[in-house]
């Protein structure tokens, strides 16, 4: 047992170590190649696609590096500062879920924060999870920043804290405790294209 989380860490540090060199790489490559324009004055982008790895903050401690939940991100930026984007989560046997939100975002030229908040589905496939029945009404709060490395291609952390039951929630509120926001929050790292 011993053996295989050690060769899962392994594993998932040199898949850490190659992303962090890619990046380095297309950052220092982003920035030669301008022509003399500045990526600070780069327009903020009105559409963008997004792949996020997220992790459970459980899976964080243990070191569970391949218990990542894939996420798929469409946003639709009506104006500079205000977006709307549909997000896509599968966490494997446990649960899917689709959220819709609304984002607020800083276009600070290089530095993008944001956050966003919406309601979404969530169907859930066991037990497990804090979720009654097959499918919930859930919510979503998430913020972070990315990191234009080109016009068209940015990178950046978040954090997201999806409720995958929203009246398991209200009914159950004086219990809400640090336990809880650890379930149920994933942090993670996306790549985005920019259009």
């Amino acid at each position: 047992m011993l053996h295989k989380e050690h060769q899962g860490y392994m594993i998932m540090s040199k898949k850490i170590i190659a992303l962090i060199l890619v990046l380095a790489f297309a950052f220092v490559g982003a920035l030669s190649a301008q022509d003399g324009e500045s990526i600070d004055k780069a327009q903020p982008s009105v559409f963008d696609i997004g792949l996020i790895m997220n992790y459970s903050y459980a899976n964080i401690q243990a070191r569970e590096f391949s218990a990542y939940v894939p996420t798929l991100r469409f946003q639709w930026n009506a104006l500079p500062w205000l977006g709307i984007s549909a997000t896509g989560y599968s966490r494997g046997q446990e649960y899917a879920a689709l959220v819709v939100e609304a984002v607020l975002r800083a276009p600070l030229g290089l530095i993008e924060p944001y956050v966003a908040t919406g309601p979404g589905i969530l169907f859930a496939f066991t037990d497990d999870v804090p979720a009654s029945g097959t499918s919930n009404f859930a919510y979503n709060f998430r913020a972070g920043f990315d990191i234009n490395i080109t016009d068209w291609f940015s990178i950046g952390p978040g954090i997201t804290l999806l409720i995958p039951d929203v009246r398991h929630f209200f009914g159950n509120i004086e219990t809400l405790d640090i336990e809880y926001l650890k379930e149920t929050s994933l942090i993670g790292i996306g790549a985005k294209l920019r259009f």
